[in-house]
C-alpha cells in the first residue's frame, strides 16, 4: 500500500499538485495502524491514497494537513486515542509527520536573450520554477541556461500553446523582436497567469495594445499587463531590468503597492 502512496505522491509532484504525505512516526497499544503507514492529502483535504487507521484520527489528519498544505508548512502532530482526546475508546497514542509538498511559484520566459538569462539567474535564487522558451536553440540550451528548469525550443507561438499557465505562474515576454512579443502576449493574457508583463517603450507598448483591441481584446484584459515592465528602480543592465521585473513580481504576489510603470489605460 505504501508503495502506491509513494507512486501517487509522484505523479502529484510531477503535475505540480500540492500534496501532504501524512505518515506514522511513532504509535503505542491499541492503535489502529502501526509505525510507517501513510496516506496522501490534496490541497482540499481529500485523501488520495493509503490510510493511516481511518476514523476519526484519520479525518483528523486530513484537516490539518489540509491547512499546511495551506501554510506551506510541514509539521509532527500527536494524537492521543483517548475518549477525552479525540473521542476513540481504542486507547494508545500514534504521532504522524505531515510533509507538504507545494508546488513552487513559476517563471515562464519568453525569449533568451541577455534579459531573460539573467532573469531567470536571479529568480532561481528565490526559489522560483523556471521555464525558458525561444525559437534559437543557438541561444536557449543547456549551457547557456544551466539553472532553468525546463527549456522549450521551437515555434514560440506553439510552444506558449502547448503550455499550461497556471495561477502560481508569472510571464515575462522580453523576446528579440515586436512581432514576437505581440504574439506571446495574445497567446498568454487570457490564461490564468498571476502576473503579466511584456518589455517595450511606452510608445511601442501603446501600438501593441492598439492591434490588439482591433482584434477584440478589451481594455479589462489589457489592464492586466505589466508593461513598460518592471519597477522604476533606475539602472539599465540587463542584470538591473532584471532585478526590476522580478521586485514588480514579488509585489504582485504579496499586493504591495510599488512604483510601476505600467501604462494606466
Amino acid at each position: 500500500m505504501e508503495g502506491k502512496v509513494i507512486e501517487k505522491l509522484y505523479d502529484m509532484i510531477r503535475n505540480k499538485e500540492d500534496a501532504a504525505l501524512v505518515t506514522i512516526v511513532n504509535s503505542t497499544r491499541g492503535t489502529p495502524r502501526g509505525e510507517g503507514s501513510m496516506m496522501l492529502v490534496n490541497e482540499l483535504g481529500e485523501l488520495i491514497e493509503g490510510t493511516i487507521g481511518g476514523g476519526k484520527i484519520e479525518r483528523q489528519a486530513m484537516e490539518e494537513s489540509k491547512e499546511l498544505i495551506k501554510r506551506g508548512l510541514s509539521k509532527n502532530i500527536k494524537y492521543e486515542l483517548r475518549q477525552d482526546g479525540l473521542g476513540m475508546v481504542c486507547g494508545g497514542n500514534v504521532e504522524v509527520f505531515v510533509k507538504v509538498f507545494k508546488k513552487k511559484d513559476e517563471l515562464l520566459i519568453v525569449g533568451g536573450g541577455h534579459i531573460g538569462n539573467k532573469l531567470s539567474k536571479l529568480a532561481k535564487i528565490l526559489g522560483y520554477y523556471v521555464v525558458v522558451v525561444d525559437d534559437r536553440a543557438e541561444l536557449v540550451n543547456k549551457e547557456t541556461y544551466p539553472e532553468a528548469d525546463e527549456l522549450l525550443v521551437g515555434n514560440i507561438e506553439e510552444e506558449l500553446a502547448k503550455y499550461v499557465i497556471k495561477d502560481t505562474s508569472n510571464v515575462v515576454i522580453v523576446t528579440h523582436g515586436h512581432k514576437y512579443d505581440q504574439i506571446s502576449l495574445e497567446r498568454v493574457i487570457r490564461s490564468d497567469a498571476r502576473y503579466i508583463g511584456m518589455i517595450g517603450s511606452k510608445t511601442k507598448v501603446r501600438h501593441c495594445f492598439n492591434n490588439m483591441k482591433e482584434k477584440g481584446y478589451t481594455e479589462e484584459e489589457l489592464s492586466r499587463v505589466y508593461s513598460p515592465i518592471g519597477l522604476n528602480i533606475g539602472g539599465e543592465t540587463p542584470e538591473e531590468i532584471s532585478l526590476s521585473i522580478l521586485a514588480e513580481m514579488q509585489a504582485v504576489k504579496y499586493k504591495k503597492e510599488s512604483g510601476s510603470l505600467k501604462i494606466k489605460l
